[in-house]
């Protein structure tokens, strides 16, 4: 960030000062045009914010408040009817006959638990279940074990007399249940099953216009889940409150009676897109206030700054060789005395400049000319080939095998000019050198080759491996009290990647942790092993750079890879 920052500064540096000008009155037109507007949008979108959400408040504060008061009603019919001694007579009653039992569940059972489904439409059912009530009676009253089996049964043990719960499947019911004691002994439980749909409708009702709602239980499950919203706002999980509470506006309430949690949400897209588009109408306004600022100055700026932008074009015009002033002035301000110095300056400059400059320009000239002589590589091969020749007539085959080496690592290291080579005759390269060294080292070392045929027509940067195998002989072997000296010289492709991988490799003394953390440095012995780097990372990308493993008395190991780059397709070409 701060280099962004920098960048900016220096190009702002380097405008015109007609340019800076004109931004600088741009940015002070701007700056409180743009705090006013963003002044109004966030006071707006927290006006916004505030209304929805006191709205969302208002609207589940409402819907909870009419269940409550339907809960109530349905809690103290509960509690009547727990209390009512009739009711408790009929399970009360072990030594009465069939008959008489009969008589009481028709006489007395069946209006208590039936009359509060007629004046109570979201009643379904009140029913009754005790250990003493050994045969059904209608949906009124049933022998315990029919409780047992039901889905609500389970929750009676939970603490409190009275528990909500809901069915699960198609065809959903709301459940209050109660526990009948005697004695701390449960005699009977009773069951009020209230319609799902007609319960919940005056939250249901509210789940409109890009409006969702969730409801859970005192344990977390969900009683209710729905949304009313294009695709586009709905969230992935309408069943989960904290998916939903990081981009919505969301308001919760609880329950008293039921310990249930009402949650209510909207989009904040929505509303906020309507600022959007409100801001969107004052676009022109700002517009046309950016565009009058940047003509008044401009057209400030152009009269400020004339004479400036003379003065530097005659500069500019002295430094292309034309030591004439032509810019002139009789104004008394800054720019004027400015103009008027600068010609008395130049004035006094010229001589100088014409014994100076010009003799310097002379002097470079001839040091130009000075460095174009060069050493003729058809002098060298010639000189080479006449070692050759000499060697043979005198019979020293050695002499002769060791100037072939020479003139081939030569002529495959200037290879006529060209800056890229094929990896066949870099091999040639590294070979010849490898013969010549095992020459001056009296064959004490042995050199391994491994390497994939059908790679060697694919080219890269000339000169690449012959510092590793400089480094690998002086700083490796050459100092390994141990006469086994070996170096491998591998070329292959991983098929994964399309990458052609070199790898050179010696089981000499090897390398610290500090040596190698510094060996691609520049102030680094071997200034060769950053050069290739260099060149890597500009031939092929940042990617491809040099990788160096070694580890102190087992050797180092060089790993380069590189893209295949046929003939024709380098930047040479």
């Amino acid at each position: 960030m701060k280099k962004q920052i920098r960048k900016l500064i220096h190009r702002f540096e380097n405008l015109k000062f007609r340019k800076k000008l004109s931004v600088l009155m741009l940015i002070a037109g701007l700056v409180p045009v743009g705090f006013l507007a963003f002044s109004m949008q966030y006071g707006m979108m927290n006006q916004l914010r505030e209304k929805e959400q006191y709205n969302l408040e208002k609207m589940l504060e409402q819907s909870v408040s009419s269940i409550e008061n339907q809960s109530q009603i349905y809690k103290n019919l509960v509690d009547y009817l727990s209390y009512s001694q009739n009711l408790r007579n009929i399970f009360d009653v072990e030594t009465e006959s069939d008959y008489e039992k009969y008589l009481k569940y028709v006489k007395v059972a069946d209006p208590l638990l039936q009359m509060p489904t007629i004046y109570h439409k979201e009643i379904q059912s009140i029913t009754l279940y005790s250990d003493n009530i050994e045969v059904p009676h209608g949906d009124t009253l049933l022998p315990m074990s029919e409780a047992e089996n039901q889905q609500w049964y389970s929750r009676l043990n939970e603490g409190t007399l009275m528990q909500w719960s809901i069915t699960r499947g198609v065809n959903k019911s709301i459940i209050a249940s109660r526990k009948f004691y005697d004695n701390d002994t449960i005699k009977a439980v009773l069951e009020m099953r209230l319609d799902y749909e007609k319960v919940l409708e005056p939250f249901m009702s509210q789940l409109t216009d890009n409006t969702g709602g969730m409801i859970q239980d005192d344990n977390g499950n969900i009683v209710y889940a729905e949304c009313s919203m294009d695709k586009k706002y709905r969230p992935k999980d309408i069943e989960s409150p904290k998916d939903i509470s990081e981009n919505y506006y969301l308001v919760q309430r609880t329950m008293k009676d039921t310990g249930w949690n009402f949650y209510i949400y909207r989009p904040k897209e929505v509303s906020e897109n309507a600022i959007h588009k409100l801001l969107l109408k004052n676009i022109p306004i700002i517009l046309i206030s950016v565009l009058l600022l940047s003509f008044l100055g401009y057209v400030f700026s152009l009269r400020m700054v004339s004479q400036l932008e003379l003065l530097t074009e005659n500069m500019n015009l002295i430094n292309m060789g034309l030591r004439k002033v032509t810019v002139q002035s009789k104004s008394k301000d800054e720019v004027g005395v400015l103009i008027r110095s600068f010609r008395r300056m130049m004035d006094q400059m010229n001589h100088l400049i014409s014994e100076v400059y010009e003799s310097k320009i002379q002097l470079q000239n001839s040091e130009m000319r000075a460095l174009q002589a060069q050493i003729n590589p058809h002098f060298l091969y010639n000189s080479l080939s006449m070692i050759n020749w000499k060697a043979i007539e005198a019979g020293e085959e050695e002499i002769s095998q060791v100037t072939l080496a020479l003139s081939a690592f030569y002529r495959t290291t200037l290879n006529k000019g060209r800056t890229w080579i094929s990896l066949r005759l870099a091999l040639q390269n590294i070979q010849a050198y490898v013969q010549l060294q095992l020459w001056m080292h009296d064959n004490d070392f042995n050199a391994h080759y491994d390497v994939d045929e059908k790679l060697l027509d694919y080219e890269l940067p000339s000169l690449i491996f012959q510092p590793f195998v400089e480094n690998a002989l002086e700083h490796g072997l050459d100092i390994k009290e141990d006469p086994d000296h070996q170096i491998w010289f591998r070329i292959w492709e991983d098929p994964q990647t399309d990458l052609i991988y070199v790898s050179i490799r010696d089981n000499g003394v090897g390398m610290d942790t500090d040596t190698l953390a510094h060996v691609l440095e520049y102030h680094a012995t071997g200034y060769g092993v950053k050069n290739v780097n260099d060149r890597m990372k500009l031939s092929f990308g940042e990617a491809y750079t040099i990788q160096i493993k070694s580890e102190q008395g087992k050797g180092t190991e060089v790993l380069l890879h590189f893209p295949k780059v046929q003939k024709g397709e380098s930047n040479e070409s």
